[in-house]
């Protein structure tokens, strides 16, 4: 079965609760409805339903019913956070890019750039995020800055020596 673990959200990680049954992608339909939603399925991840084992059909509908049950869960979940979730994975990639040996310059600054877009973009969207993420964004770009100016200087003075 799938573990997603957490959703991040600005309050802080949600536990994704997985000892909840989940429902059926398609309550309402028989045995052979079912069977045939479940090769659809199959073939759709590049699976052959007729060549598995009654327990590898068991692993796969459970994952499936898993994956529908996260879908519904993250589909009831306001924009505002899941846009603001994937924005601090963004500062995360961009701070990551910075810190490598060499610091990735163009890289993080492609990710910050989209940081920037997405928030202008998503204007008041973000709702009560949004001046939380402008804040993120211009840490990004300070700290952007000073990895440049520190590299800069360092190669400044490795040149008078």
């Amino acid at each position: 079965m799938v573990d997603v673990g957490s959703l991040w959200t600005p309050e802080g990680e949600r536990p994704v609760d997985t000892s909840r049954p989940a429902a059926s992608a398609d309550a309402d339909a028989d045995g052979a409805g079912e069977e045939a939603a479940l090769a659809m399925a199959a073939q759709a991840i590049g699976l052959d339903l007729s060549t598995m084992s009654p327990e590898e059909r068991e692993q796969l509908r459970a994952e499936l019913a898993e994956m529908t049950r996260v879908r519904a869960q993250v589909a009831a979940t306001p924009v505002s956070e899941v846009l603001t979730s994937h924005l601090m994975r963004f500062f995360d990639l961009a701070l990551i890019y910075l810190d490598a040996t060499p610091p990735k310059f163009h890289e993080a600054a492609v990710v910050i750039e989209a940081f920037r877009a997405v928030i202008d973009s998503a204007g008041d969207e973000l709702g009560e995020h949004q001046q939380m993420l402008r804040d993120t964004l211009g840490q990004a770009q300070m700290v952007f800055v000073q990895v440049k100016e520190s590299l800069d200087a360092a190669a400044g003075t490795a040149g008078a020596g």
